[in-house]
């Protein structure tokens, strides 16, 4: 390679729409919690019931969800086999 070549694999024109959506993420998470902070403060929870009920509906959400994402017919980046979502496929 000469020292004028400007090509550089690990930089790619959605890097900057990577960091820009991380942010926006980051700060998302922060206000849940804070939110969540302001919000149950003045209860008393059980530490474990908690995190077992936020579970428990999480797991809930997403057998609800698999399987209309097993059905949706897709042609992007988020395709697996022409599917939003593959789960034979994550299994193997």
């Amino acid at each position: 390679m000469s020292a004028n070549d400007d090509t550089d694999s690990t930089t790619t024109p959605t890097s900057p729409l990577g960091v820009i959506l991380l942010l926006i993420a980051q700060l998302f998470t922060g206000f849940q919690f804070i939110a969540e902070e302001k919000i149950l403060s003045g209860y008393y929870l059980d530490p474990l019931l908690v995190v077992g009920l936020e579970g428990f509906w999480g797991c809930c959400y997403y057998a609800i969800l698999l399987p209309i994402f097993q059905q949706v017919k897709c042609d992007g980046a988020l395709c697996n086999d022409g599917y939003l979502e593959n789960s034979t496929l994550a299994f193997q």
